[in-house]
C-alpha cells in the first residue's frame, strides 16, 4: 500500500506555500489588482532529433509551469519517448534547446539533474542484488542524503526490500523504477509510461501519489501514457505528439466540458417522446438508448427541449448533457 500522508512530512515533500506569487503591474495608468505569475519549470525551444534520414522529433516547443502535471499523448512511434529523453538530457537533440528552472540543461547538466527524477520506459536494475541494494548504489551516484525506506514505502515495496530484483514481477519492477525516480525527492519528475504493467489497484495508488506530490509539494510532473483515463484523472494539461510534432496542447478541464448539443433525457414515455422530438426541425436526431432518449440538437437549446416536453405532458426526471472525453479529443486531433 502506498503511503501518502495527509499532512506535511520531513524532506522536500512537505506542504509549503505556492511559488506562484502575485506580480504587481506598474504602469503609467491606474491598475487595481495583481496578476498571478507562475514560474516556468521546463522550457523546450524548437527541439529536433534526427537519426540519419529519419526525423523523430521535429521543431517541438513546450513550456511547463512549476507544480503542473502535464501529460504527453500520441500513437506508437510519434516521438514521445525521444522527446522525454531529450528533456532530461538522456538523448542529445540535433537542434534546439532545453532549460530547466531557468537554466540551460546542456551547460548545467550535473547541477540540474540533481533536482530531477526520471523513469525510463524499461528501467534497468541488477537482478542479482536486492531491491534496497539497487537503490543504495543509485544513491551513491548523487550527493544528496536520501531515505531509501521512505521511497520504497511510498510505492508499496518496503516489505520486499530484501528480495533480489530478479524475482520481482514486471509490475513490482515498475514500482521500483518509480521509487528510484523519487529517491532524491526531486522538484521535477519525467516519467515514461509510469503505470505500464501495473494492475488497476496499483495504477490508482500511483496516480494518487503523483497527484499528492503535485498538489502538496508542488512537484512538476511530465509523463507519457497510452491510458487516456489516467491522463484525464491526473493531468492539468495535455499535449498530443504526432509524427514528431506537438500538434495540440490544451487544459484538460476545458477538454472535458459538457456538450450542450447532445443530451440524454429521462422521461416517463421515452418511445413516444423520441418519436415526437424527431419531428421537430431543431432536433437532428432522437433515439431510444437504454431506457432514455438520446437527443442531438440542431440549433435548439436544452431549455427549448425541456419546455417542449413539459408542455407536451411528459414527466421529466433528468436531462444530462453529454460530457466530452479525452479520447474524442485525441482522435479528433489525429483526424481519425
Amino acid at each position: 500500500m502506498l503511503r501518502v500522508p495527509p499532512g506535511a512530512e520531513t524532506g522536500r515533500y512537505r506542504a509549503f506555500a505556492t511559488r506562484c506569487q502575485p506580480l504587481t503591474v506598474e504602469t503609467g495608468l491606474p491598475f487595481l489588482g495583481t496578476i498571478s505569475f507562475m514560474p516556468v519549470c521546463l522550457q523546450a525551444e524548437k527541439l529536433e532529433k534526427r537519426y540519419g534520414a529519419v526525423t523523430a522529433v521535429d521543431g517541438l516547443s513546450l513550456s511547463i509551469n512549476e507544480g503542473e502535471v502535464f501529460g504527453l499523448l500520441g500513437p506508437n512511434g510519434a516521438g514521445k519517448s525521444t522527446t522525454l529523453y531529450m528533456l532530461c538530457g538522456l538523448v542529445a537533440p540535433t537542434a534546439g534547446s532545453v532549460s530547466l528552472f531557468g537554466r540551460d540543461l546542456h551547460e548545467h547538466f550535473i547541477e540540474l539533474m540533481g533536482r530531477v527524477g526520471v523513469l525510463t520506459e524499461r528501467p534497468a536494475f541488477y537482478n542479482h542484488l536486492s531491491v534496497r541494494r539497487n537503490l543504495q548504489l543509485l544513491a551513491m551516484l548523487g550527493d544528496k542524503d536520501v531515505n531509501i525506506d521512505r521511497a520504497l514505502d511510498r510505492v508499496g515495496l518496503i516489505k520486499y526490500a530484501g528480495r533480489h530484483v530478479g524475482t520481482l514481477s514486471h509490475g513490482m519492477r515498475q514500482r521500483l523504477g518509480i521509487a528510484q525516480a523519487l529517491l532524491a525527492e526531486p522538484e521535477l519528475l519525467i516519467l515514461d509510461e509510469p503505470t505500464a504493467g501495473l494492475d488497476p489497484e496499483s495504477t490508482q495508488e500511483i496516480l494518487r501519489l503523483l497527484r499528492f506530490l503535485a498538489d502538496e509539494a508542488k512537484v512538476t510532473i511530465l509523463f507519457s501514457s497510452h491510458q487516456l483515463a489516467e491522463v484525464e484523472a491526473l493531468c492539468d494539461r495535455v499535449g498530443v505528439i504526432n509524427q514528431g510534432k506537438l500538434v495540440s496542447c490544451e487544459e484538460v478541464e476545458n477538454l472535458l466540458s459538457y456538450d450542450q448539443s447532445q443530451v440524454d433525457v429521462l422521461v416517463d414515455s421515452p418511445e413516444a417522446a423520441s418519436k415526437k422530438l424527431s419531428e421537430q426541425a431543431w432536433v437532428k436526431s432522437a433515439e431510444m438508448n437504454k431506457g432514455r432518449v438520446r437527443v442531438v440538437l440542431d440549433g435548439g437549446t436544452v431549455h427549448q427541449l425541456t419546455a417542449f416536453l413539459v408542455s407536451g405532458g411528459y414527466k421529466l426526471s433528468g436531462v444530462m448533457p453529454r460530457q466530452r472525453t479525452l479520447q474524442e479529443y485525441f482522435l479528433k486531433v489525429l483526424n481519425r
